[in-house]
């Protein structure tokens, strides 16, 4: 069974440019590999027609939505922005009418529930291995408020989303199983079918060589993931230190798993071996039972008969056989629901991962910016610089006009002399006044760096 994954972002004013360069491929992306160029024509936006500047729609939608009067917080969160996917398996399954209509339906219900007026966009990307679509909401209350902590302040109110979401769903035609949220991960619910001996060893193959494959992916960047670090550039954390806490977590469990699974798949290989045997020991048995009773069985009565098949039921052969096959049982079960949280945790690098793009892209743009700001800071020292000097030049120019005026009108040479003595001072202690500002705002622009 596949999952509806809805996950929620919250993003300020620095993230939004961020998420505008990778929702429309502004820009060749270095970090992530999925994203195949030659496919990116098929991307679409359900709301614009065309490439917009996403701070502007934005800013334009709250100047127009919000009536208090008040000004906007620096800080406050903008747009709330949904990942709405499945797995690719799912996908695979559906013509390319279906595929378009799962989003316009998934797009249908946010516009339902927060208003059409409010959704800023609704990028649908078909250029990665899984399609899934970028919904931005701008968290404007009725009232005219602008207030995310409304929508998302509880815990409840996104779980009950998700409630909402999946009925839409289901209700659109659309066969899918809700995950379970818990500690902000989605955690998919153990389901399994009551499957015939030789079905659940059969599957218990498929299914471990899926999740093997799955494991290995996750070891591999497990590794690159306990490298990621909550930087600050210009004052604003490029990922938030919960989220990367939460992806090292997500990410090593995939290794916690494969070693469980490592575990399994001995017992399972020691259960069939011991089966083999068994079977082998049974029918060795039943051979050497039906030939010492070969001229009973052919006279026995039915009471007898009776009696010898109950005797072979006692056969502790026969009941350690049914106890192994018990045990191999309860083992398959255990796989298949490890198998089943394996997938789940695919989906939740695969969300992580996403969202760590958002954040990357985030971070080069603050670094881009970051940068400029040097280049202008050096600019205006150089230009301050220059200044300062013609300054002191213009002031030792007047002092010394003032000292000729002073010879002129006969002042004691001694009074000459003690202006000529303070003349250096008198010029620097002139430009320490004049570069105390000039300090200041460089200290306050270093701060915010």
């Amino acid at each position: 069974m596949s999952y509806a994954v809805l996950h929620m972002q919250k993003l300020k004013q620095p993230a939004i440019k961020g998420i505008q360069i990778h929702n429309q491929r502004e820009k060749e992306s270095q970090t992530n590999g999925d994203i195949d160029g030659l496919r990116s024509h098929l991307n679409y936006d359900l709301v614009n027609s065309k490439p917009i500047d996403y701070s502007e729609k934005v800013n334009k939608m709250i100047e127009e939505g919000v009536t208090t009067g008040k000004a906007i917080r620096k800080d406050a969160v903008k747009v709330a922005s949904f990942l709405v996917t499945s797995d690719s398996e799912y996908f695979q399954k559906l013509s390319e009418r279906e595929e378009k209509r799962f989003f316009e339906s998934a797009y249908e219900f946010f516009a339902n529930e927060y208003g059409e007026k409010n959704i800023a966009y609704a990028m649908v990307h078909k250029d990665e291995k899984t399609p899934h679509m970028h919904v931005g909401f701008v968290p404007i209350t009725e009232d005219g408020r602008l207030s995310a902590k409304d929508f998302f302040g509880k815990k409840q109110q996104l779980v009950k989303l998700q409630d909402k979401f999946h009925d839409h769903m289901v209700r659109e035609g659309f066969d899918l199983e809700r995950g379970v949220s818990s500690d902000r991960k989605h955690v998919e619910t153990a389901k399994y079918k009551a499957l015939t001996f030789q079905q659940m060893e059969q599957e218990a193959k498929e299914k471990y060589e899926q999740t093997m494959g799955h494991i290995q992916e996750i070891d591999d960047k497990t590794k690159a993931i306990e490298n990621i670090e909550a930087k600050k550039v210009l004052g604003l954390v490029g990922m938030k230190e919960q989220d990367y806490k939460s992806l090292v977590d997500y990410a090593t469990n995939g290794v916690v798993y494969q070693q469980k699974a490592e575990v399994l798949q001995k017992e399972l290989d020691k259960a069939k071996t011991e089966v083999q045997q068994l079977k082998s020991d049974i029918q060795t048995g039943q051979d050497k039972i039906r030939q010492n009773y070969k001229d009973i069985e052919e006279n026995l009565d039915s009471v007898a008969e009776k009696k010898a098949l109950q005797k072979l039921k006692q056969h502790d052969v026969v009941k350690q056989y049914g106890e192994l096959v018990e045990k191999y049982n309860g083992l398959a079960r255990k796989f298949n629901e490890q198998s089943q949280e394996k997938k789940q945790l695919k989906q939740e690098v695969d969300t992580l991962k996403l969202e760590n793009r958002s954040y990357q892209n985030e971070n080069r743009e603050l670094k881009s910016e970051n940068g400029q700001l040097k280049e202008k800071l050096m600019q205006i020292s150089k230009e301050f610089s220059a200044f300062k000097e013609r300054v002191g030049k213009v002031l030792h120019a007047q002092i010394d006009r003032v000292k000729t005026f002073l010879r002129i009108r006969d002042v004691a040479p001694s009074h000459i002399k003690a202006l000529d003595d303070r003349q250096d001072k008198l010029v620097q202690d002139s430009l320490q006044k004049l570069e105390k500002p000039q300090r200041e705002n460089q200290r306050g622009m270093e701060m915010d760096m």
